[in-house]
């Protein structure tokens, strides 16, 4: 053996730029290069005549160079590790790639095996580092695709929504010129003569038929002709009592406030009114039995949060995606355009309106202007 180890080349080995090791039969180191002793932070002297395991290096690297070397001895051929991690002394990770080839003597008899470590550590950082950047530009390139989606989708929404305003804007003034005909027809008959009780019935019906037209037509003409803003600092209390007053809300439904007299919002007056007018009719038909509506305000940075919350039978899930959308409506009857009024009323003042789950049953809608 000692002839054996004499013939090495140490000084060749000891030169080179890569790190090199020889270990014999045992498994014990016979020989380390100076960049293999860099590498481990240990001398020479302290790793001749010791194996992987009296080092010591970590039990988990020391069992798995030995399941490479044990590979060598007997298959005799050569064994190549791609990655497998060194701990040196001062606890900096490193990854290697080894290869491991057999070495024998004049006899053929095998006798050591010499590896040689290629330090991989700033190639692996590298490749790491390049997978992280690819799957982030992946990412941003789905969510810029997205995006661009939505806004195509945002725009050929949009763009319908304009000729359906059009369109309902002409149809509604057509429709109340002659609506406001017959609702005053129904006036002069019941000044006139009374008739009997079916006479009585039928301007009773010919009355309220012509409300409820006259309602839709409110509701088709504050979709369609949603103005510039002309914001201006408005007490919020107010504006709430304000809709509160002008609304018919039954006694079995209570009315809760959450609201700072102090709160001013920057805001439209009418259609703020408008949004909240919807708002609170939407509660109000929610809660047929009865119930609570409550009204919550705070301030969040530059915003006034507006909370309305009514505790009715809620909004089913499969409506609740694509209840903003017109003519989208839970109720039997109505055009469905109050929350998409109402929304494209606060969007067009730089607020937002939205739907939340609320805390126990019932619906929950929060509206942001911006504060004064």
């Amino acid at each position: 053996m000692a002839n054996a180890e004499a013939a090495f080349p140490w000084a060749i080995l000891d030169h080179l730029a890569h790190a090199v090791f020889v270990k014999d039969r045992d498994f014990r180191y016979v020989f380390l290069n100076r960049a293999a002793l860099a590498m481990v932070g240990h001398t020479l002297e302290s790793m001749v005549g010791k194996t992987d395991h009296e080092v010591p290096l970590p039990q988990k690297a020391a069992d798995f160079y030995r399941l490479g070397d044990l590979k060598v001895f007997r298959t005799g051929s050569d064994v190549t590790i791609d990655e497998e991690e060194l701990v040196d002394v001062s606890g900096k990770r490193r990854v290697l790639a080894t290869t491991k080839v057999p070495y024998r003597d004049a006899s053929g008899a095998l006798t050591h095996l010499i590896g040689v470590i290629h330090d991989v550590t700033r190639l692996k950082a590298a490749e790491e580092a390049l997978q992280a950047a690819n799957e982030a530009l992946e990412q941003r390139v789905a969510e810029r695709t997205q995006q661009l989606r939505d806004a195509q989708q945002e725009l050929l929404r949009n763009e319908r929504l304009a000729v359906l305003g059009h369109l309902v804007g002409g149809l509604a003034h057509e429709i109340r010129n002659p609506l406001g005909a017959i609702l005053n027809a129904t006036e002069i008959l019941e000044r006139a003569e009374p008739g009997g009780d079916v006479s009585k019935r039928a301007i009773q019906i010919i009355r309220e038929e012509g409300w409820r037209a006259n309602h839709t037509i409110v509701e088709l003409l504050d979709y369609a002709r949603v103005r510039p803003a002309e914001p201006k600092p408005l007490n919020l209390e107010t504006l709430i009592n304000q809709v509160l007053l002008g609304e018919e809300i039954p006694d079995a439904i209570a009315i809760a406030r959450d609201v700072s007299p102090s709160l001013r919002v920057m805001a439209d007056a009418d259609q703020t009114r408008v949004a909240l007018r919807n708002l609170v009719r939407n509660a109000v038909e929610a809660m047929p039995g009865g119930g609570t509506l409550r009204f919550a305000a705070r301030v969040a940075g530059p915003q006034v949060v507006v909370s309305i919350t009514d505790t009715g039978a809620g909004i089913p899930k499969e409506v609740r995606e694509r209840l903003f959308d017109p003519l989208v409506t839970t109720k039997s009857l109505g055009l469905g355009l109050g929350l998409s009024t109402a929304r494209s009323l606060v969007e067009n003042q730089g607020g937002t309106l939205k739907l939340l789950e609320p805390d126990s049953g019932g619906a929950r809608f929060e509206l942001r202007l911006p504060s004064a």
